[in-house]
C-alpha cells in the first residue's frame, strides 16, 4: 500500500523565508515516514522519524513563537494552544509505538497531513501580516 507524498506548494507560504524552510523540512520528515511505509519500515526506522519529527516540531514552534513575543502578535495565545494541542495528539500517537509501531506510522501520517496543511492554510496564514510589518521575510 502506498499513500501519496505531501508536496510544497506557494499557497502554504506565510512569506518568511526562516519559516518556510522550517515547513519543508515537515513535508520533508513526513514524505521520509511515507516511504517508510512503503518499505516494509522497521521500529528502527519509525522510531528515529518520530524522534526527529517531535524534536523539530519544538524547534519549529519556539521560532514561532518567539516571533510571537517579540511582536507581540495578538493571535499568539489562540496559536500557541494549537501548537500544544498538536504536541498532546503527537506525545499520544507516539505511546502507541510500543504497541505497533506500523499502525503507529500509518495514524501519524494521517494525523500530521490533516493537521499541518490546516495549520499552514489557517493559523499561520493569521500571523503572516504582523510578521511582515515588523520587516520580518
Amino acid at each position: 500500500m502506498s499513500q501519496k507524498k505531501l508536496e510544497w506548494d506557494a499557497k502554504y507560504s506565510v512569506g518568511v523565508e526562516e519559516i518556510d524552510n522550517q515547513h519543508k523540512v515537515m513535508f520533508a520528515t513526513i514524505n521520509e515516514l511515507v516511504d517508510a511505509i512503503s518499505e516494509a519500515p522497521t521500529r528502527e526506522k519509525i522510531s528515529r522519524i518520530v524522534e526527529e519529527l517531535v524534536a523539530y516540531k519544538k524547534f519549529h514552534f519556539a521560532t514561532e513563537e518567539k516571533y510571537f513575543k517579540q511582536f507581540n502578535y495578538a493571535g499568539a495565545e489562540e496559536h500557541i494552544q494549537r501548537h500544544r494541542e498538536f504536541s498532546a495528539k503527537l506525545d499520544d500517537l507516539s505511546k502507541q509505538f510500543a504497541d505497533d509501531p506500523i499502525q503507529l506510522a500509518f495514524n501519524l501520517v494521517d494525523f500530521l497531513e490533516d493537521w499541518l496543511i490546516y495549520h499552514l492554510m489557517n493559523a499561520d496564514q493569521k500571523y503572516k501580516e504582523c510578521f511582515h510589518e515588523h520587516g520580518l521575510k
